[in-house]
């Protein structure tokens, strides 16, 4: 099975990364959701993303900078990974805040919580503090 990117039935930019990821397997998905995002904001759509990690495996370092850059500079409203606790989770809150944008970014472990914060009220332009913080 590879990553599938698609729009969800909740009208959700759904990532599904599966098994090792490199610099290309990045750049690849990236593109597939810039593509949505656009199509999104031409139909004057939320721009929400999931990025579903529960599958994924070892991503090498260049490719962890290489999502940093992406969470950078994709034009979304907001971002939910999905994955598990852990290590995982400790690293993907390590590359959100890295991002700058972590206002409109966050983990999750449960599909259902990540998806009602997706649909909430829209993060807005200007960074507020995180929640915990």
């Amino acid at each position: 099975m590879s990553n599938r990117v698609y729009l969800n039935s909740d009208g959700i930019i759904e990532i599904e990364v599966v098994g090792d990821q490199n610099v290309a397997s990045v750049e690849l998905m990236g593109r597939e959701v810039d593509t949505l995002l656009t199509e999104r904001r031409a139909l004057g759509k939320p721009s929400l993303v999931l990025d579903n990690l529960l599958q994924m495996k070892q991503v090498d370092s260049d490719a962890r900078k290489l999502v940093v850059e992406l969470g950078k500079r994709l034009d979304y409203d907001r971002l939910a990974m999905l994955g598990t606790s852990g290590i995982l989770q400790f690293g993907a809150n390590l590359m959100l805040r890295a991002t700058g944008r972590s206002y409109k970014m966050r983990y999750f472990v449960d599909r259902a919580e990540a998806i009602e914060w997706l649909k909430s009220a829209p993060a807005s332009d200007k960074p507020s503090k995180m929640p915990g913080a």
